[in-house]
C-alpha cells in the first residue's frame, strides 16, 4: 500500500522536478543556477495552491474568532457532559465543526508531498556530484562550512530554518501561540531532517523558504493582487525579449515550450482587466455540469495517458516486455502507468480544483475538456512522426522530427478545438460531459482488450517457457556436420571494412567465401528469414500467391524444412532461438519438439549481469511508459522537446549506484564518449560467447545439423576500442581519429551517428565473438568437417554507404543487403565472389553435395534456386513488420522493387509500385 501511495502522490512530483531540471540544465549547465530555476517554478507551480490555503486558513481563524467569546462562556459556565451539548448545540447553529480548525495546517501538510518528491530526487541527483557553488565544494554532500577544530558544521540547514522561523513569524503575526507552534515545530523537523542532507537539497529548500519569506512580507505589506500578475506579466515580457535574442542558439522545440510559458505569465494580468475568467463563470449556464465535466475530463485524460496508451503498446508486441530470466507480467508496467496518471491528473489535478474559487473552477473545466480533447486528436492524427523500430526504453531507430507543416496545421487545429470547446461549454453545457463520458467508456473498453490480450500472451509465454534447458550444439567428429548461423541484421556491405580494421580475421576465416552482392527479399524478420530458412518458395512474393494458409504455417514450414529434411537423412537436428517460431515474439519451440527435433532457447540465458538489468530496465520502462504517453499526446510544437532525443529528460536518478554496469547506453558528448550498456546487446552477446560452452563434440558418425539465431548485429551499441568489448564507461578519443580504414576501393564507410557507428561496432563484435568460436572448433577437430553458412535475414538502412542509396525511389538499398558467407567442408583460404546470390541460397547450399533432388516436405517441390535467374526479384519495403499486423494470409501492402545483377548499380533496381 506505501508503494502505491508513493506511485500516486510522489513520483509525478519527482517526474516533474526532474523534467524541470533537465530542460532548465539545457539551457544553462549549472546545477546551481538549475536548483534556484527548479525553486522558481515549483514555487510559481504551487503558489495559487498555498494563496488559496491561506484564504482558507483565514476563513477558518475568522470564524474561529467570531466564535470564540461564545465558546468561552459556554466553557465557563457549563461543565462535563452539558459543556460539551452546549458546544456542539452552538456549532450546530453556527454550520462550524471543530475539525475545521485543522484547516490551519493546509499550507503544511502541502509541502510534505513536495518535501518527499524534492529529498528523493536530489538525493540521488548524480548531476551534483562534485559540482561547487561558491564556497560549497560539492553539491552531493553536506556543506561543512563552519570548522570547529575537528568538528565541522553545517551552515546552511542553520539558515534555512533561521529564515523559516522568520517566514513563520510574519505569516502568524497577530495569531494565537497554538497557530504559530506548529510552524516552529515544523522549522526545527526541516533542520534535523536535512542538517546532513547533500548541500544541493539544502539549497534549494533554503531558498523555497525565502520564496515564502518574500511572498508572506508582500501579502502582510498589503500589496495588491495586481501588483504580483503585473510583475509575472512583467517577468513574461522580458523572458520573451531574451527568447528572441538567443533564437538562432535554441532549438525550436524549446523556444515553443519557453515562449509559451512566457505567455501563460501574462494571462493573468490580461485577465484581470477583461475579467474574462468571471465572464466565463457567468455565462456557464450550469455551474453543476462544469464540477462533473473536469472529473470526467481529467479521468479520460488518466485513462488515456495511463491505460490506452501504454496498453497498446505492450498489446503490440508483449514478448518485447518479458525477459527468459525475469518473466514479469507486462501488466505491472500497465498498472505503474495508471497509479501515476491517476496521481498526475485526478489527484493533483483535483486538489488544484478543489482549492479553487468558483470562477476559476469554471475556466479549469474548460482548459481540462480542451486539452482532452487536443490530447485525443493529437494521438491519433499527430501521433509519432518516426522511422524503423523502437526499443522496449521507448527509442526510435530514427526520430524524425515533426516539419514546420505538421507544426502549423497541428496547432491551428487547437486553437480550433479550443474555440469549439467554449462554445459548447457555453451553449450546450451538458454535452461535454456526455462526450467525454463516451469516450473515457470506449478508451476503457479498448484497454480492457489490449490487457486481456497480453495477459493471455503471457500466459502462453509461461507456459512454452516453463521448462528451459540449457542448449546443446551437438557436433560430430568423424560425421558430416553443417551450421547455419543467422546473424540478426548483420549488414553485408560492412565486411570488408570489418576485416580491413581487424585483418587477423581473414586467418580466423579461413575457408570462407563472402558474397557482397547479396540480397534479401524484405528489411525485416518477418519477411526475409522465410526464405533464408526455406529457399525461394517462402520469398515474400510466392508466399502471397499462397494465400490459402495462413502466413504463420508458412512460416513454421520454411523454419521446419532443413531441420525436417536433414532429420530424415539421420541427421542430429538442432535449432536455437528460432524467430518467430509459431508466430511468436520469442519463440514457439513446440513446433520443433514434437518432430523430434532438438530445439532450445539462449538469448538472455548467459547474461550474468541479468538481475540488475531487469532492475534498471525495469525501473527505466516504469518512468518512460508515462513520458511516451505524454509524448503521444503533446502537439508536434513540443514533442521534440518531451521525447529529448530518446532520454525523456532522465537525469539518471533511477539507476542503481552499486551496480557494475548501468542501462541503458548513454552518448556524453561525441561519439567516443559512452556510458551503460545496451541490455539487449548484453543477452545476445553473451550467448554468443556461451557457444564454445554449449558445444559438444562427439566421437560418433552421427551427421549433425545445427541452426542458430543469434541477434548480436541487430543491437547498437558503441564498444571500447581496439578490442570492441563492453565496458561501463567507454572513451574511444584515441581511436576514433584514425579513419583510414572506413574508405576501400573509393567507397567510404559513413559512421556519422549513434545508429551508424553503433551497428558498426555490433557487427565488428559478432565476427570476432564468432572467430573465438572457429577456434575452439578446429582445436576440437571438428572444422574440417563442418560447412558453416553466416547469413543474415535482412540489412539495416543505416546510411553507411551513398553508393546505396538509390535517390529517385528514396531507399537505402542497405536495408536489402544481408551477410551471406560461406565454408564449405575441408575449403581453404579466404575469398570473395562477385556472383548474384540472395538468402533464400541457404537452403541449397546447405544441402549440395549432401542431398540430391532435395524436396520439400510441405508442398512436394523440388528445391533449388532457379527462381534466381528465371527473372529479376521482387522485394518489399514496408514498415508494416510486425506480427502483430502481418498475421493473416497475405503480407500487408507495401512498396515492391525489383534487382538484378550487380545491387551496387543503382540502374539495376526498379520501383514496382505500392500494392
Amino acid at each position: 500500500m506505501g508503494t502505491i501511495l508513493y506511485t500516486i502522490l510522489i513520483k509525478p512530483l519527482e517526474l516533474i522536478f526532474e523534467l524541470i531540471f533537465s530542460i532548465s540544465h539545457d539551457i544553462v549547465p549549472n546545477p546551481a543556477v538549475n536548483l534556484v530555476i527548479m525553486s522558481l517554478a515549483i514555487n510559481l507551480l504551487v503558489l495559487p495552491l498555498y494563496r488559496r490555503a491561506d484564504v482558507i486558513q483565514q476563513e477558518s481563524r475568522d470564524t474561529e474568532n467570531r466564535l470564540r467569546p461564545v465558546m468561552d462562556h459556554i466553557k465557563k459556565t457549563f461543565k462535563g457532559d452539558e459543556k460539551v451539548m452546549m458546544l456542539q448545540t452552538y456549532y450546530r447553529q453556527q454550520s462550524y465543526s471543530p475539525l475545521s480548525s485543522m484547516k490551519s495546517i493546509i499550507s503544511l501538510v502541502l509541502q510534505i508531498p513536495f518535501f518527499i518528491a524534492a529529498y528523493n530526487f536530489l538525493s540521488h541527483l548524480a548531476l551534483l556530484d562534485g559540482q561547487s557553488m561558491g564556497p560549497i565544494s560539492d553539491l552531493a554532500k553536506p556543506d561543512g562550512l563552519i570548522a570547529v577544530g575537528s568538528i565541522s558544521i553545517n551552515l546552511l540547514p542553520i539558515l534555512m530554518t533561521v529564515i523559516n522561523i522568520i517566514s513563520s513569524e510574519i505569516y502568524t503575526k497577530g495569531q494565537p501561540f497554538k497557530d504559530k507552534i506548529v510552524l516552529y515545530l515544523s522549522a526545527a523537523i526541516f533542520l534535523v531532517l536535512l542538517y546532513d542532507s547533500p548541500s544541493g537539497l539544502v539549497f534549494y529548500w533554503t531558498f523555497n523558504n525565502v520564496f515564502a519569506l518574500v511572498k508572506n512580507a508582500l501579502v502582510k505589506l498589503s500589496i495588491p493582487i495586481l501588483v504580483f500578475k503585473a510583475v509575472c506579466a512583467l517577468s513574461g515580457c522580458v523572458l520573451i525579449i531574451l527568447c528572441i535574442s538567443f533564437w538562432s542558439k535554441i532549438e525550436s522545440e524549446l523556444m515553443a515550450f519557453l515562449l509559451t510559458i512566457c505567455g501563460v505569465m501574462v494571462v493573468p494580468l490580461i485577465c484581470h482587466f477583461t475579467g474574462n475568467i468571471r465572464w466565463v463563470d457567468k455565462k456557464a449556464k450550469n455551474k453543476n455540469s462544469c464540477i462533473g465535466l473536469f472529473w470526467v475530463s481529467s479521468s479520460y485524460l488518466m485513462v488515456l495517458v495511463g491505460l490506452l496508451i501504454p496498453s497498446g503498446v505492450i498489446a503490440s508486441c508483449p514478448e518485447d516486455f518479458i525477459s527468459i530470466a525475469h518473466p514479469l507480467n507486462p501488466l505491472h508496467y500497465l498498472f505503474h502507468s495508471v497509479l501515476m496518471s491517476f496521481g498526475i491528473f485526478v489527484i493533483w489535478l483535483g486538489i488544484y480544483f478543489v482549492l479553487s474559487s468558483s470562477a476559476v473552477r469554471t475556466a479549469f473545466s474548460f482548459i481540462v475538456f480542451s486539452i482532452a480533447i487536443i490530447a485525443t486528436v493529437d494521438y491519433m492524427c499527430f501521433g509519432i512522426d518516426k522511422k524503423g523500430m523502437m526499443t522496449t526504453g521507448f527509442v526510435f531507430d530514427y526520430w524524425l522530427r515533426p516539419d514546420s507543416e505538421l507544426k502549423l496545421i497541428s496547432s491551428v487545429a487547437a486553437v480550433v478545438i479550443v474555440v469549439i470547446s467554449f462554445l459548447l461549454i457555453r451553449y450546450f453545457p451538458k454535452l461535454p460531459t456526455f462526450l467525454v463520458t463516451v469516450g473515457l467508456v470506449s478508451i476503457c473498453a479498448m484497454s480492457a482488450m489490449n490487457a486481456h490480450n497480453t495477459e493471455e500472451c503471457y500466459k502462453r509465454y509461461v507456459s512454452d517457457t516453463n521448462h528451459i534447458e540449457l542448449p546443446q550444439i551437438q557436433l560430430s567428429r568423424t560425421g558430416k556436420n553443417v551450421v547455419i548461423l543467422m546473424m540478426d541484421r548483420a549488414v553485408g556491405a560492412l565486411v570488408p571494412y570489418i576485416f580491413n580494421e581487424k585483418s587477423e580475421l581473414y586467418k580466423k576465416y579461413d575457408g570462407f567465401t563472402y558474397y557482397p552482392n547479396t540480397i534479401s527479399h524484405g528489411i525485416a524478420t518477418n519477411f526475409g528469414s522465410p526464405a533464408l530458412y526455406g529457399g525461394y518458395e517462402y520469398t515474400v512474393e510466392k508466399m502471397n500467391e499462397r494465400d490459402d494458409l495462413l502466413l504463420k504455417d508458412k512460416h513454421n514450414e520454411a523454419l521446419l524444412l532443413l531441420p525436417t529434411i536433414f532429420l530424415n537423412e539421420g541427421y542430429n537436428a538442432t535449432t536455437i532461438d528460432p524467430p518467430y517460431a509459431n508466430y511468436s515474439e520469442i519463440g514457439d519451440l513446440s513446433i520443433f519438439e514434437s518432430r523430434g527435433i532438438n530445439a532450445y532457447h539462449s538469448n538472455g540465458l548467459f547474461n550474468d549481469h541479468g538481475e540488475i538489468a531487469f532492475e534498471q530496465m525495469k525501473a527505466l520502462r516504469e518512468r518512460n511508459f508515462i513520458c511516451y504517453s505524454l509524448f503521444k499526446i503533446s502537439p508536434p510544437l513540443f514533442k521534440g522537446l518531451i521525447y529529448d532525443d530518446g532520454n525523456y529528460h532522465n537525469l539518471g536518478t533511477t539507476v542503481a549506484e552499486s551496480s557494475e554496469y548501468t542501462f541503458p547506453q548513454k552518448v556524453i558528448g561525441s561519439l567516443s564518449i559512452a556510458q551503460g550498456v545496451d541490455v539487449s546487446f548484453m543477452d545476445a552477446f553473451t550467448s554468443l560467447e556461451a557457444m564454445s560452452a554449449c558445444t559438444m563434440v562427439m566421437d560418433s558418425d552421427e551427421d549433425c545439423f545445427v541452426m542458430i539465431d543469434n541477434t548480436v548485429p541487430h543491437c547498437t551499441m558503441i564498444l571500447q576500442k581496439p578490442d570492441y568489448i563492453i565496458s561501463q564507461k567507454v572513451d574511444n578519443t584515441l581511436y576514433d581519429n584514425n579513419n583510414d580504414s572506413m574508405e576501400i576501393n573509393g567507397r567510404r564507410l559513413n559512421l556519422n551517428g549513434y545508429i551508424r557507428l553503433g551497428v558498426y561496432h555490433t557487427n565488428m563484435a559478432s565476427y570476432l565473438c564468432l572467430a573465438e568460436w572457429f577456434d575452439y572448433l578446429r582445436s576440437n577437430g571438428v572444422w574440417d568437417n563442418t560447412r558453416i553458412i553466416l547469413v543474415s535475414d535482412h540489412g539495416y538502412e543505416c546510411g553507411h554507404f551513398e553508393e546505396l542509396y538509390i535517390d529517385d525511389m528514396g531507399i537505402d538499398a542497405e536495408a536489402f543487403n544481408p551477410v551471406l558467407m560461406v565454408k564449405d567442408f575441408n575449403s581453404k583460404g579466404f575469398s570473395v565472389s562477385e556472383e548474384f546470390m540472395t538468402n533464400a541460397d541457404v537452403p541449397v547450399i546447405a544441402m549440395e553435395g549432401i542431398i540430391d533432388d532435395p524436396i520439400n516436405p510441405f508442398t512436394g517441390n523440388l528445391i533449388n534456386s532457379n527462381d534466381k535467374i528465371e527473372h529479376p526479384q521482387r522485394l518489399l519495403y514496408s514498415d508494416n513488420r510486425w506480427i502483430s499486423v502481418n498475421n493473416g494470409t497475405r503480407f500487408a501492402p507495401g512498396n515492391w522493387y525489383t534487382v538484378h545483377g550487380n545491387i551496387f548499380d543503382k540502374s539495376n533496381w526498379e520501383y514496382l509500385g505500392e500494392y
